[in-house]
């Protein structure tokens, strides 16, 4: 049978009636009867995957590989399967996923490895990027001859460098995937050309791997393995279903075309739905007026794709095109004829090493900015430009518009926009 373990959750192959179990990765010994069974009973060819990522919702740190203990993995005794267990640290939503790498169809020769004749099996980029993943379990695995086991669909893939791919489905939401995953075949080697492809479509880029739009959509790589993974959160953080779907949508297009070379991509309607940015100068014509009842409508009208959350206020999330300000946030407070309060313009991955540049560039705007000393011993300020009746601060890692309720002033933001505008 297969246990979870309560460390690392990690897979573990384990007798019945076994009464203590050890974790070949994280080495925590567990009773057997407190482990959360994956499989009542262990599939004929299964392999533990040779390292493990512990998933964030365990108490091992999701940071960190984790190597299999035996020096040799045992051979696989048939050429037709391979399975492959592989752990996915994106979200704490996701969980272990099972990967099945289908052999030769009946009637075929096959050689080791699963190659038949010269070619090999499964499906072929292009026919993956024909395929809309917005369906059932059951309907993704007909459209794509994958195999069901649980929550999980595994379909092998016909590329040399990928061996497959899965799909992760949640029980409260069946009719589409959560998340899915591309894993690497054992032996080849990583293509960083291919990150660095996806990281360029993707706003913001990677960050150590990673990168996010808005809570909402999550992708995940790993240099070393060459594993991709990208997920939806959807109403699970605020989202919608509808929502998480399109953007579920968008993402496998862009994975595929990035990384595979497969399919044209998302068009531009649908990459806004994952964070494609709209112009930066277009924030100048948001109506300060607009009541907290109205604005949500309002503004993902003008900036469609724009998030929302109703977590304690309103907050709307809109992507922007600056190389130094990767999304504006706008908060309206939850109370009758509340406006827009507070505009946070959170710093990309360049913001730091250029803040002070920025300030420079502002204060020939804006005129000189007042210095805040945060910590005076490790020279942390910020720095304040009063602009009217608003104000403007720079902070380590963003920059923030305030006001007091009664004194909005459009001359006085569409200057502060237009300052940042200039500044890149």
């Amino acid at each position: 049978m297969i246990l979870e373990c309560r460390h690392c959750g990690a897979p573990l192959d384990v007798k019945p009636d076994a009464a203590l179990t050890k974790c070949r990765y994280c080495d925590t010994t567990s009773e057997r009867r407190l482990l959360r069974t994956v499989s009542a009973e262990t599939p004929r060819d299964f392999r533990p995957p040779p390292q493990w990522l512990p998933p964030p919702q365990f108490p091992a740190p999701s940071n960190q590989a984790l190597a299999y203990h035996e020096e040799t993995l045992r051979a696989n005794t048939r050429a037709n399967w391979i399975v492959l267990l592989v752990g996915v640290s994106v979200a704490a939503a996701l969980v272990p996923v099972l990967l099945l790498t289908l052999g030769p169809s009946k009637g075929g020769s096959s050689k080791k490895g699963g190659i038949v004749g010269g070619v090999l099996p499964g499906k072929s980029p292009q026919e993956l990027a024909a395929v809309r993943i917005d369906q059932t379990r059951e309907g993704l695995a007909k459209a794509l001859s994958g195999s069901p086991m649980g929550s999980m669909l595994a379909v092998p893939v016909s590329h040399p460098r990928y061996q497959s791919i899965s799909f992760m489905y949640d029980d409260k939401e069946p009719t589409f995937p959560q998340s899915f995953t591309l894993v690497q075949r054992s032996g080849a080697t990583p293509d960083p050309k291919a990150l660095e492809a996806l990281g360029s479509r993707l706003h913001g880029g990677l960050v150590d791997g990673s990168w996010n739009w808005a809570g909402l959509v999550a992708v995940h790589t790993d240099a070393k393995t060459g594993l991709v993974s990208a997920s939806v959160l959807g109403a699970r953080v605020g989202g919608t279903s509808a929502q998480a779907k399109v953007q579920l949508g968008a993402m496998w297009k862009l994975v595929l075309h990035a990384v595979l070379g497969a399919g044209t991509g998302p068009t531009a309607e649908e990459a806004r739905w994952i964070g494609a940015p709209h112009p930066f100068a277009a924030l100048e014509t948001i109506d300060l007026t607009t009541t907290v009842d109205k604005a949500a409508a309002t503004l993902t009208q003008k900036f469609p794709g724009s998030s929302l959350s109703t977590f304690i206020e309103l907050g709307v999330t809109v992507s922007v095109d600056h190389p130094l300000l990767r999304n504006a946030e706008l908060s309206y407070p939850n109370e009758k004829g509340g406006t827009l309060r507070t505009v946070a313009l959170r710093g990309s991955k360049a913001f730091p090493e250029r803040r002070e540049g920025l300030v420079g560039c502002l204060e020939g705007k804006l005129g000189k900015a007042k210095v805040e000393d945060r910590d005076y011993l490790a020279k942390k300020r910020d720095y304040e430009f009063p602009v009217g009746k608003l104000e403007l601060r720079i902070g380590e890692n963003e920059a923030r518009v305030h006001w007091l309720p009664g004194r909005l002033n459009g001359p006085d933001w569409k200057r502060i926009v237009g300052a940042l505008g200039a500044c890149r």
